[in-house]
């Protein structure tokens, strides 16, 4: 099997958390959040090389003291959005890979990710030919609605998925789709999607939420207080 590249996207200012200090950086026990998730990528033998994508004027890693594994790289290559960060971190590593090398991205604020998690996805991946994304089946009712809040039909909640990360594509694959989709992708998979292809949904859970929101930090204390990290 192709080497596996982390690729964890920690630009991002989370403006929805109200907070000067970005949801990656929050502390729990004495460590940030962006440490915990590192961690857990970094304790993996499949995972190869992790690249941490920072945006380019963020001091929080030194002033906070983040530590992380011998694995990681640090690179301060954030763009305007998230698609524009990954593809950034794409171009930097390149010279570093072989073009059908995975490339595996995960969000730096999805903590609920397990070991044992990561594996079963990669286990499930790791032969497609497109490759594929963590996701768990729409558990509520799904509606469309209009740009007035008018309900127009009922989706097939057994064909609605909600993606999660990690995700996974083959080096040349992702930085060609990211490269040619018109707008930002709010994934890699949509990336993918766009030029034709079909990523594998692989089920994730329900822990693997990502936090957004300030209300979300409460959930990822009770990991956090639940887990051996």
């Amino acid at each position: 099997m192709q080497k596996i590249h982390l690729i964890i996207p920690a630009a991002g200012e989370s403006s929805r958390m109200g907070s000067p200090t970005p949801k990656q950086f929050s502390n729990f026990y004495g460590k940030t959040i962006l440490e915990y998730v590192e961690s857990i990528f970094s304790n993996l033998t499949v995972i190869n090389t992790i690249t941490i994508a920072l945006n380019k004027d963020q001091k929080f890693i030194e002033s906070l003291g983040c530590q992380f594994s011998k694995k990681t790289r640090l690179f301060h290559c954030g763009g305007s959005t998230r698609s524009d960060t990954v593809l950034n971190a794409l171009e930097i590593i390149e010279k570093d890979i072989e073009k059908r090398d995975w490339i595996m991205v995960h969000d730096a604020a999805r903590l609920g990710v397990t070991e044992s998690l990561i594996n079963n996805f990669v286990r499930e991946v790791a032969d497609d030919k497109v490759g594929g994304i963590l996701a768990v089946p729409a558990l509520d009712t799904v509606k469309r609605v209009n740009g007035k809040q008018k309900i127009m039909h009922t989706e097939k909640r057994d064909e609605i998925w909600l993606a999660q990360t990690p995700q996974m594509f083959r080096f040349d694959l992702l930085k060609d789709a990211l490269k040619s989709f018109k707008g930002s992708p709010t994934d890699e998979s949509e990336a993918i999607e766009a030029i034709g292809l079909f990523p594998k949904v692989v089920k994730g859970s329900l822990d693997n939420f990502k936090i957004t929101f300030p209300e979300d930090l409460v959930r990822v204390e009770r990991l956090v207080k639940g887990s051996d990290i």
